[in-house]
């Protein structure tokens, strides 16, 4: 579909499937292999030339797939390459609102990465409500360990590489088009795009802090288990050592030697079982004074 961006003026959008580009820009001859057609795109790039720029977008969504599309553009038009339609739609969104100029290609460009990144901010801030919410149920009882919290924080720490790496890239493509010539973009438009490498970076410090929190609070949940796991432990340990004596006493009168004298005596049954309740009794306050029990 083709946008027009002024009534009589030569600037426009269009937005083609691949077939599409190559049947109407054959002209374009360098730009197809520039522009890696029928390859996986993996990144947001852009390739600036004397009077054009070449590049793609791949934006990671919320269900975790993706949107992409390969994009050229030059003084008089922006040309959005993709199979899907989602690039159709952003543009019908922007195009139509004046309340940022959408008079050139680079303005037009410009609008649809802001678009892309509109709410970004409100994104990360919802991560990092779950992850404060998480830190708390934590603290409420520090003997709770919340069911199926090393899956949540390995599904958040996934999300917060995928988007890193995608403010980065986004980040390092506008700045890349802040610097393009002037005959492409000009000193206005590209004092534009600094101000979204500055939300970038902005955005990219923001899920680097996130990842260093959820590090931490996955430090916090191990740091659970392992005191769960000592108290086990330590628990097995006393039971097996209260056991010891009588397992000692067992198998001491369990030899039946028929000159051990007790044998023989009248009370040893009874002498055998006081023995071991006395020990017990011993064992166990000595295990309460030291808080081992």
């Amino acid at each position: 579909m083709r946008y027009d961006l002024e009534p009589g003026a030569a600037y426009y959008v269009q937005t083609l499937r691949e077939e599409e580009f190559l049947e109407n820009y054959g002209s374009l001859s360098s730009s197809m292999s520039l522009l890696r057609l029928g390859e996986k795109i993996r990144h947001c790039r852009a390739d600036i030339f004397e009077t054009s720029v070449h590049g793609s977008l791949c934006i990671p969504c919320r269900d975790g797939s993706e949107q992409t599309c390969s994009f050229y553009m030059d003084k008089e038009r922006l040309l959005f390459i993709s199979d899907k339609t989602w690039t159709d739609d952003i543009l019908k969104q922007i195009l139509p609102h004046k309340f940022m100029d959408t008079s050139t290609p680079a303005r037009v460009f410009f609008s649809f990465v802001d678009f892309l990144i509109k709410d970004e901010g409100d994104y990360i801030d919802d991560l990092e409500e779950a992850l404060n919410e998480k830190e708390s149920r934590m603290l409420e009882n520090s003997e709770t360990i919340p069911e199926g919290f090393e899956h949540y924080i390995h599904d958040i720490r996934k999300k917060l590489i995928k988007i890193n790496r995608y403010y980065e890239q986004i980040g390092d493509m506008v700045r890349l088009l802040a610097d393009s010539p002037t005959d492409l973009i000009d000193i206005k438009t590209g004092r534009l795009y600094l101000f979204l490498a500055g939300r970038m970076d902005r955005l990219q410090a923001d899920a680097l802090n996130l990842r260093e929190y959820s590090a931490q609070l996955y430090e916090m949940y191990q740091s659970r288990i392992n005191i769960k796991q000592n108290k086990v432990m330590q628990f097995l340990t006393v039971i097996t050592t209260i056991f010891m004596p009588l397992t000692l006493i067992t198998g001491w009168y369990g030899m039946n030697f028929t000159s051990m004298p007790e044998i023989g005596w009248k009370y040893g049954y009874m002498g055998v079982i006081g023995l071991s309740v006395i020990l017990l009794i011993i064992e166990y306050r000595i295990f309460r004074k030291k808080k081992w029990m």
